[in-house]
């Protein structure tokens, strides 16, 4: 009974989203996030089904679950589809050596030859749709950004200064992108580590800027995030880090009257094992970005929470 009511729901999608909501990211996250959880549950191809409605719901998905669709075909040992999912993937910014790490049956078939054949010309196609120089510019941003942080070459005196100069560098390169966040359309999807993951792309910069910085530019991510130009997690991890929920300052655990990062609740999550503000206001605020419920998003992680309140 539980597979028909999926698959009658992978139905009215196909049939429902795919022309009146063809570009609504907020649907494609719920149905990848569906499908991801279809494959923890062994359910392969049901998880395909839905990886296959999600997109056709927005003109460009992500890297990152073209390659988890290809993972879940694997387990199928359809190699045709493992490899259609791939040449999408690596068109969208999926890199050779991220790929090869990831598979395993697949590279045992003559499919394999073929993409690695392909890779070169279809990553080359791909930059091409970028701007190259920008991409280049904010790839050394971060790399300043984290330089100022080891203990042989930083000071934080040199950190105040680098991420001065990063944030207003950031409006201006909004500004220039005709007031939009330089995202994934623009700069590519930098996730080497897959999409929870902030540690070598953009959305670093802002873990380091002044909670009055991440107002400023909040509008800018968020947008970003709805129009498929950042991930969810990514702009939730910023605002969990740098400003959390209104409430937060009466929810805390103190120790010498100082805050702890480690110990402040959080209002989306994003954290392992990390206290939630009130995880009935993290639902909801999750759903509003497309960010999948906190059960599966957990589950997924493998990491654990604890609701602090709900109202």
């Amino acid at each position: 009974m539980k597979n028909k009511t999926v698959l009658l729901s992978i139905l009215t999608l196909l049939f429902g989203f795919q022309k009146l909501l063809g570009q609504n990211y907020l649907n494609y996250y719920q149905t990848i996030n569906d499908a991801e959880i279809a494959h923890l549950d062994g359910n392969f191809q049901i998880s395909d089904s839905l990886y296959r409605v999600s997109f056709n719901l927005v003109n460009k998905p992500f890297k990152e679950d073209y390659l988890l669709a290809a993972k879940n075909s694997e387990m199928l040992r359809d190699s045709e589809r493992t490899y259609e999912y791939l040449r999408k993937a690596i068109a969208n910014g999926l890199t050779f050596k991220r790929m090869k790490k990831q598979l395993s049956i697949f590279k045992k078939s003559n499919r394999w030859k073929i993409i690695k054949k392909e890779y070169d010309s279809l990553h080359n196609d791909y930059l091409k749709t970028l701007n190259i120089q920008l991409r280049s510019e904010i790839a050394e941003m971060v790399k300043n950004d984290q330089k100022a942080r080891t203990p042989i070459f930083g000071s934080w005196r040199k950190m105040r200064k680098i991420d001065s100069y990063n944030y207003n560098r950031l409006l201006e390169i909004i500004k220039q992108n005709n007031d939009k966040w330089p995202g994934f359309s623009v700069i590519g999807e930098i996730t080497p580590r897959g999409k929870y993951d902030v540690t070598e792309n953009i959305t670093l910069l802002p873990l380091h800027f002044r909670k009055e910085w991440i107002v400023q530019l909040k509008p800018y991510m968020l947008e970003a995030v709805l129009h498929g130009d950042m991930y969810p997690y990514q702009y939730a991890r910023i605002i969990d880090y740098r400003i959390g929920s209104e409430e937060q300052e009466n929810i805390v655990y103190k120790e010498n009257n100082r805050v702890k990062i480690s110990d402040r609740c959080n209002l989306y999550g994003t954290y392992l094992n990390v206290k939630v503000c009130d995880c009935e206001i993290a639902e909801i605020e999750r759903k509003k970005i497309g960010f999948e419920p906190l059960e599966d998003y957990y589950r997924k992680v493998k990491g654990n929470y604890e609701c602090l309140g709900n109202r």
